[in-house]
């Protein structure tokens, strides 16, 4: 592995044992109110499955629900394939395809993520006796793009739901309440700190991209341009629809979106049915556009192809050797993995460059607040109420200036006394 990243993962291993040993604190009352709120709706989503069945199913067998969906029910699948004990998928994606089929699949799939929601809950009732605080356990190298993992509870798997006030569904309401159980000790508030589109940066500076780079150094909305760029229309008089589908492309391309897989975006954002066509169709306009971003993402893929890895920006290696499977496939997945994994590394090792620099910068400055987590491309600090104005500047300008790009970083940062305001 390349000397700077060994340099990196070294200096964050008393960052991260700091961080494990501080914790952060829970609202246990708060969170015993949300797991009652859980399972009365649990109980409530129950009965209302049981009504479309003339007998007890176990919800948790994948069989019994697949032969009450599409034997009893008569629910036309969605795919031709079959598992090995002869019935059809139930998971999510095969499921969302349907959800408008019949009304018994979004009560499925929300029992599914209540189950999970419930789960959650019971890790994070794991405070320790002495300190009264939750220690998660965080791996460096917990996954194959260097980003982190975490466990004990699994923080990184932390629903992120912001509701409107009029939100009248109840589960997303109780999903969004997550973050709100979180909380500073006496004395100290939150200051979150999350990286603005981190990966689409990222992409910028490895594409050179000219549309790209030009939108981030003027500072100009990213998929207001793009949406401009891919329909043809004013900067100022792009729809919000548009932009969506903009953001959808953004994104979708960085992680080798097929056109199968706008398709499926663009009728969930318009709701509207999208063909295979149109969606083809975008993506070619776009790849007109930003021909910097697609000659880009063909060169990563016959980087990988040629050495049999991919490499971030810092110089963090990826085998993919899916890419000379002899299978159509495997190979497929590799050639996304090969454009996908540079990008989400370069940002994962920014991140670790940038955790390493506010702790280094909070030590200098004889300060009391902690870096206490990390989850995806944000921090959360907790700070004593009399460092507050001194963390923000300290917290951008290290977190802004963590590694020298064509293109300036931006993080949004917020403050308060939970997670969900300070994010």
């Amino acid at each position: 592995m390349n000397h700077t990243i060994i340099n990196v993962e070294h200096q964050l291993i008393p960052v991260l044992v700091k961080m494990e040993l501080e914790g952060v604190k829970i609202d246990v009352k708060k969170l015993s109110n949300v797991e009652l709120e859980l399972n009365d709706l649990n109980e409530s989503i129950k009965i209302q499955i049981y009504q479309f069945t003339n007998s007890d199913i176990n919800l948790n067998s994948s069989e019994q629900v697949s032969k009450l969906l599409f034997d009893d029910l008569k629910i036309e699948p969605k795919t031709k394939k079959k598992s090995n004990s002869n019935f059809y998928s139930v998971d999510k994606s095969h499921l969302s395809k349907l959800s408008k089929d019949n009304e018994i699949i979004p009560l499925i799939l929300d029992y599914r993520k209540i189950t999970s929601l419930l789960k959650f809950c019971n890790q994070l009732k794991n405070v320790n006796s002495k300190t009264k605080r939750l220690h998660g356990n965080f791996n460096q190298i917990g996954t194959a793009t260097g980003r982190f993992s975490c466990s004990k509870p699994n923080l990184q798997n932390i629903p992120n739901v912001k509701v409107k006030a009029e939100e009248k569904n109840r589960l997303k309401v109780l999903e969004s309440k997550f973050r709100e159980v979180f909380i500073p000790k006496k004395g100290c508030q939150f200051i979150g700190a999350d990286y603005s589109q981190i990966e689409l940066r990222v992409t910028a500076e490895m594409s050179q991209d000219a549309f790209l780079l030009k939108a981030y150094n003027e500072d100009l909305d990213i998929h207001k341009l793009t949406a401009s760029e891919v329909f043809g229309v004013k900067f100022k008089d792009t729809t919000d629809e548009q932009r969506s589908i903009a953001k959808s492309i953004n994104f979708g391309l960085i992680y080798g979106k097929t056109a199968n897989g706008l398709a499926e975006s663009l009728t969930e954002i318009t709701n509207k049915s999208h063909s295979l066509e149109q969606a083809q169709k975008i993506m070619n306009d776009y790849f007109k556009r930003f021909s910097g971003v697609k000659s880009f993402l063909d060169g990563l893929v016959v980087f990988a192809d040629k050495y049999g890895y991919s490499k971030t920006l810092y110089g963090r290696k990826r085998p993919i050797p899916e890419l000379s499977s002899p299978k159509m496939s495997e190979r497929e997945k590799g050639k996304r993995l090969a454009m996908n994994s540079p990008i989400q590394g370069s940002a994962a090792d920014i991140i670790k460059i940038a955790m390493i620099a506010c702790d280094k910068a909070i030590t200098q400055n004889n300060l009391k607040s902690k870096l206490v987590l990390q989850i995806h491309d944000e921090l959360l600090f907790e700070v004593h109420d009399n460092e507050v104005s001194i963390m923000e500047k300290l917290v951008q300008k290290e977190m802004e200036n963590a590694v020298k790009l064509s293109i300036p970083l931006k993080i949004d940062l917020k403050k308060g006394k939970n997670w969900a305001m300070a994010h």
